[in-house]
């Protein structure tokens, strides 16, 4: 049974009602109603202090002590207890310090039993059991959050959640929010912002019932950045006019009576609520608050003007006293750069309207963070927030379809932040919250207890997604088909932190250099084959969570990654005019198609619940938008009239005719390298007349898979050497006859696979090293290096710790080292690929360090361009597409053993790979970049 007191928030009460049905999920029994005095063997005790005779009685009689938790924020404690009154043998008692507090410790209890946040989001049924047993083993006390406000922004809403919300709702209204604040609540957060393209969250409800139902719940309402004194964008568009008492023109020195009119009657309106009121001005929709032609002192006394007139406004209806009403500031877009101000202009930093505000800074677009509080700063009375990006309708691109959150991206970024005193709003743009249900879990439970969840282990995160599969899967797998589901949730996310579904197209990986191509459409269409294979084992009904939470968002990612993938191939086999192009082209058709069935499998199953999420334009986008998108292109060839062969390596653009005036032997050198013992080629048709080949060597250590047959499309060889037979370098060659067509000569290098241990081994002109793989590193007493894997485009990198330290002005820094052979003494270019991160501070400054050969440590400052701010420049653009930083500079290397040593400078550099490359070698165009160089020793760990 479970108690009910009238004195209790009704928003507790509610939630007490979604638990007792969380209970019926796991049980099939329906938790009655206790009277008091009646009898009953199991009883749920839940209150809140202040609020809660059966609390009292409970501590009076000293069976729980609500000291742990009075006064406290968001904490509750959840005891099993023994004869907590007349006729009840045991009780599960949940006192909570607020009304929040007790709402967790309910849902705490639901999870307990087994049952998922997302059990009413995405119909997650808990697995069956005949009876819930819990022990005083479970007794705890919560602490108080790690950040104060958390929780998400419902943004870029049409087509899909709007389409979602009117289908089952009638519209974003209260009906559609109820669901929101549970999953919000269940996730452990508090804080929304409301959708606003086209929704007015205090009028739509109908009126107010949208905002008098969250305060209910105990969800702290805010608005977005540009979404002044409780009000949305879409408000003053529907109020104003030429005769409105709001004016008719969004200009605070045009209009100041009606905009100033405006905010006080939101305030009015929503202050016996609840809510975090945001200060400032932007344009209308979003845009810049003033011109062009306007200054950088215009736009912050204007701001200053504002800020004033808001905050006179909120002593005038709230309170005298601001430090009693939360407010907020975002810097997002231009507004960081009137906070900071410049050289000849100061800034809004330091403002008296700001004192006890809190200053929410915001990520780069694409989940990188932008500002951090230096020393000085972060004693700002009103703290810090973080407005973070899992979804974006902007520069430099959008990305609103399916969630594309890689975790340790997440982990590395808010973690810093959160070292860096952002701990008093943490808010992500969920856009639809449809599929970004498992970034939005990880952002919030981080936000919640950043102890479990953060740390300088980014392992932490694969440790999260095993525990989030398991909750989700658990009640419909086996713990083979569980682990095969983890395995997919980390393939097509880590896919995703290569690139996006809107920017992927047919030119980002190369179709054959080092098999990057391959990896992306192997991968695809290994996550394509599993969860199909998956869902077959899934009873339907289940069908609904596996379908949202794993099929839909792996096999959409995965079969638009294959379809690019594709895509790249049959315009690059058509150039070539093979033949095979031409299947190709099938397989890309087939995508396509198969792109729109995934979606509306999506939109159908559960009676259409998701009907709606899956509209979001999300194919070849050209600008920074869906406007003028586009589908891949398909090429077909015609075969030549006779038959043609061509011979080419695997990963080589270049192939031989085997004709007699234009073509050319090629020269194989890739088992030079110790770890290469074998080589792939193909025999490739350009005609739709086959023909038949033959393979012929003098060299009896040269082994192929076959010596002879027939070519109809592509036929792959492997040509492979015995290397424990080899003493030295060798030198022999082969022919590959097209009969009736003529023989093409290949020359082939092979080495023993001897190489001294512990060195990298340059080959074909390079040397290729992964972050983590250096051979010794150096802390000082300040910090050092930890290996960050997974993380990144290549599964791992180095980062220095802790995170706010500059160890660039500071007199001794941690260092890393890497040692390998170069092939001669000559000029090698250093490039350095980091992870995409911003610098910390509004100076255009990131300084990385590295030395050579025990020679003078060179400094790097990663911002190409420090004459302009990091931010909607150039490079900004650039690396937020590519997933990488790029850092380049020339050194000297000798013949045979070197070392290069990288030194902690900055804060926010994350090293991933370095690659050395010889002057005057021009390596294969990649995405990804070479494979690493070969390193003995390295295969034994």
């Amino acid at each position: 049974m479970f108690t009910y007191e009238s004195k209790s928030f009704p928003g507790v009460n509610k939630v007490a009602a979604l638990v007792r049905q969380d209970l019926y999920l796991v049980t099939g029994f329906h938790a009655g109603e206790y009277t008091k005095g009646c009898k009953c063997k199991n009883l749920i005790i839940y209150g809140t202090v202040g609020r809660s005779d059966y609390l009292d009685e409970l501590e009076e009689k000293g069976l729980i002590d609500l000291e742990e938790v009075r006064g406290k924020w968001e904490v509750y404690s959840f005891q099993v207890i023994d004869s907590p009154m007349d006729g009840v043998d045991h009780a599960v008692v949940i006192a909570g310090s607020d009304k929040r507090g007790t709402i967790y410790g309910l849902f705490h209890l639901s999870e307990l039993l087994g049952v998922s946040p997302l059990v009413n989001w995405n119909h997650v049924l808990p697995k069956k059991k005949k009876n819930a047993s819990l022990t005083d083993e479970v007794n705890m006390v919560s602490k108080e959050p790690s950040v104060k406000y958390r929780g998400f922004f419902i943004n870029d809403e049409w087509p899909a959640f709007g389409n979602w919300a009117t289908e089952h709702f009638g519209g974003i209204n209260a009906n559609c929010y109820e669901r929101v604040f549970e999953l919000l609540l269940r996730l452990k957060g508090n804080y929304l912002w409301p959708a606003m393209w086209a929704s007015n969250f205090s009028m739509d409800g109908p009126g107010l019932e949208s905002a008098r139902l969250a305060d209910e719940y105990g969800v702290v309402m805010s608005t977005s950045h540009h979404e002044p004194c409780m009000r949305s964008g879409e408000e003053y568009r529907l109020l104003r006019g030429e005769n409105s008492i709001y004016g008719d023109a969004w200009d605070f020195r045009a209009n100041r009576e009606g905009i100033t009119r405006f905010w006080r009657d939101g305030l009015i309106r929503n202050k016996s609520f609840e809510n975090v009121i945001t200060l400032g001005m932007r344009g209308e929709r979003d845009s810049r608050i003033l011109g062009d032609d306007a200054s950088l002192q215009d736009n912050i006394d204007l701001v200053k003007d504002v800020l004033k007139t808001q905050n006179d406004l909120i002593k005038e209806t709230i309170d005298d006293d601001l430090k009693n009403v939360p407010r907020q500031i975002v810097l997002f877009s231009e507004v960081e750069e009137f906070f900071y101000g410049n050289e000849k202009t100061k800034g809004l930093m330091g403002d008296p309207e700001l004192e006890d505000v809190t200053l929410i800074l915001s990520d780069n677009n694409v989940g990188y963070t932008r500002t951090l509080p230096d020393k000085e700063m972060r004693n700002h009375p009103g703290g810090f927030g973080m407005y973070y990006h899992m979804d974006m309708h902007g520069g430099p691109y959008s990305f609103k379809w399916i969630g594309a959150t890689f975790l340790p991206r997440v982990w590395e970024q808010m973690t810093a932040a959160y070292e860096f005193g952002v701990r008093q709003i943490w808010v992500t743009n969920v856009g639809d919250i449809g599929t970004q249900e498992l970034g939005l879990s990880y952002f919030l439970d981080l936000a919640y207890d950043i102890d479990k969840w953060g740390g300088t282990d980014a392992a932490i995160t694969e440790t999260y997604v095993n525990e989030w599969a398991e909750r989700q899967f658990g009640g419909m797998l086996p713990l083979s088909g569980r682990n095969k589901a983890k395995k997919i949730l980390w393939d097509y996310t880590s896919l995703l932190e290569k690139r996006r579904h809107e920017i992927m197209n047919a030119d980002v990986y190369h179709p054959l250099h080092f098999g990057e191509a391959d990896m992306v459409l192997d991968l695809s269409d290994e996550i394509l084959k599993e969860s199909a294979a998956l869902k077959k084992r899934i009873d339907d009904e289940n069908l609904s969570a596996f379908i949202s939470l794993l099929y839909y968002p792996a096999c959409g990612t995965a079969n638009l990654m294959k379809m690019w993938i594709l895509a790249g191939r049959n315009k690059f086999f058509a150039m070539q005019n093979r033949i095979e192009a031409n299947d190709v082209a099938e397989q890309l058709d087939a995508c396509v198609k198969e792109d729109a069935r995934i979606i509306d499998e999506y939109e159908t199953v559960d009676g259409g619940y998701y009907k709606g999420f899956g509209r979001s334009e999300h194919v070849g986008f050209i600008n920074w938008n869906e406007e003028d998108n586009r589908y891949p292109i398909r090429h077909l060839v015609y075969g030549a009239n006779s038959p043609r062969m061509l011979v080419s390596r695997a990963e080589d653009e270049n192939y031989m005719t085997g004709l007699e005036w234009n073509d050319h032997p090629q020269t194989w050198s890739d088992m030079l390298r110790p770890d290469v013992s074998s080589i792939e080629f193909d025999l490739i048709s350009g005609s739709e007349i086959p023909y038949k080949y033959r393979i012929s060597t003098d060299c009896s250590w040269l082994l192929f898979s076959k010596t002879e047959g027939e070519v109809k499309k592509r036929e792959r060889i492997t040509l492979s050497v015995n290397k424990a037979l080899l003493s030295e370098k060798i030198t022999g060659t082969f022919t590959v006859e097209g009969i009736g067509i003529g023989c093409a000569h290949v020359t082939v290098e092979a080495s023993p696979a001897d190489a001294p241990k512990g060195l990298f081994i340059e080959s074909d002109g390079y040397i290729c090293m992964e972050a983590e793989h250096f051979s010794e590193k150096a802390d000082t007493k300040k910090g050092g290096f930890k290996v960050l894997s997974p993380y990144g485009r290549s599964g791992s990198a180095i980062k220095a710790f802790p995170v706010t330290e500059d160890f660039y002005r500071g007199k001794t820094r941690p260092s890393v080292t890497y040692r390998f052979i170069a092939t001669e003494n000559s000029e090698y270019e250093a490039v350095f690929l980091l992870a995409p991160t911003t610098p910390v501070t509004f100076k255009p400054e990131q300084y990385l360090g590295y030395s050579v050969n025990g020679g003078k440590t060179k400094i790097i400052n990663t911002v190409r361009d420090p004459e302009n701010q990091f931010f909607f420049s150039p490079q900004w653009r650039e690396e937020a597409i590519n997933s990488v930083k790029i850092v380049t500079d020339m050194i000297k290397l000798v013949k045979g053993e070197n070392e290069l040593k990288f030194y902690g400078c900055s804060p926010g550099i994350v090293l991933e790979r370095i690659v050395l490359i010889k002057k005057g070698i021009k390596i294969p165009e990649s995405y990804l970049g070479p494979r690493e160089s070969y390193i003995r020793g390295l295969e034994e760990e």
